[in-house]
Order: structure tokens, then sequence, then C-alpha cells
């Protein structure tokens, strides 16, 4: 039987930009809204969905503290395009307990940002 953990409401508030902001400059790529509760990077900046190139969702636990989803078809691809570069930069993710879906990947924003920011660097320019 699966048992489903109920996933939190929580909706961004208009500080909570600055830091979507910050990070996609770390990144460096572009954001937009997507709703209420979820932010996308994109690889380019387009009013057009289609267009944009979005690699990763950022998402809000609480106040102060965000966590970013990614497909994990693209982590792999970007894995195995670091692993066989010269530079042998390797991407560090760490899962999310409450994950559900098995084609997904979630960094943790708050315990480890500069890991984060260098996994969703290596997938940006991948894609």
């Amino acid at each position: 039987m699966i048992v489903k953990i109920p996933m939190k409401k929580v909706i961004f508030d208009e500080h909570d930009e600055d830091f979507v902001k910050q990070l996609a400059k770390d990144i460096g790529c572009h954001y937009c809204k997507a709703n209420e509760r979820t932010y996308s990077l994109n690889k380019f900046k387009s009013a057009v969905q289609g267009e944009m190139g979005v690699f990763g969702w950022v998402h809000k636990e609480e106040a102060g503290y965000f966590w970013v989803a990614t497909r994990k078809i693209w982590v792999e691809a970007a894995k195995a395009k670091a692993l066989s570069s010269r530079k042998k930069k390797t991407i560090s993710c760490f899962t999310r307990d409450t994950q559900h879906a098995d084609d997904s990947v979630s960094y943790d924003t708050k315990n480890d940002y500069l890991k984060t920011v260098s996994s969703l660097k290596l997938i940006n320019k991948m894609r």
C-alpha cells in the first residue's frame, strides 16, 4: 500500500523573490514565477513557455528554506558529461525523503547552497 504524505502548500511572498533572483544569478540563468508556490529556472528569457528551456523548479518549504527540483535524467546526463571532461566535476545531490516521483531529484538550498548551485550550473549548461 502506498502512503501519500501531504505536501505543504507554502506560498512565496514578495521577499522570497530576492532569494530566487540571487539563486538564478549564481547559476547564470533566468527565472519566472510559475504559480504562487513555484518559480521556474530557465535557460532563456522568454514569455513563451516552450522557449524558456526550463530545467528546475524552486519550491518554498518554510520561511527562509527553499529546495529545487529537476529531472533525474538531466542530472545523470550532466554527471556523465562532467565525468567525461578533463575537469572531473561531480554532482552532489540531496534527495528529499518526501520525494514521490522516481524521475526527479531535489536539491536542498538550506544545508548546501554551493553544491546546489554548482550542480544546477552543470545542468543548465548541458541543456
